[in-house]
């Protein structure tokens, strides 16, 4: 059975939602099933890695993101972005600037290159999510 485009997106926004209103178990299930209807797609990847920064493991959204590009390939500028600030959180600040420097440059996706460009004028406390607990 095919999840129509429109479905996986109402997804990914909901996940995104959940993630933000500290709902980490509802965020989960709702990238899973976006990656269970697009298989192929880096997108429910990122929302699984933004989870795990906003839950406080950005180890596990650099693991994430490392695994997401086939093999061969270099990451999308979109994985990239995502990844230079969860290293970043995740310490190695160094690689991550890199990363996100590189990408603000020069990034052939206008929206990664933005989004690097702002985290880059970033300090590294200001990255880690900080998220109310919602009931």
């Amino acid at each position: 059975m095919e999840t129509s485009g429109p479905i996986v997106r109402l997804l990914m926004r909901l996940g995104y939602w959940s993630v933000w209103h500290g709902l980490h178990a509802e965020a989960s299930v709702l990238f899973a099933g976006a990656q269970a209807a697009r298989p192929a797609s880096e997108v429910p990847v990122v929302g699984m890695a933004v989870l795990a920064m906003a839950m406080n493991q950005p180890a596990s959204a650099v693991t994430l993101l490392r695994g997401q590009a086939p093999a061969g390939n270099p990451p999308s500028d979109l994985v990239q972005a995502h990844l230079g600030c969860a290293l970043c959180l995740a310490g190695e600040e160094a690689e991550g600037r890199g990363i996100l420097s590189r990408l603000a440059a020069g990034a052939k996706d206008p929206a990664a290159r933005q989004m690097a460009a702002t985290l880059s004028a970033l300090p590294t406390a200001q990255l880690s999510p900080s998220l109310p607990k919602v009931l």
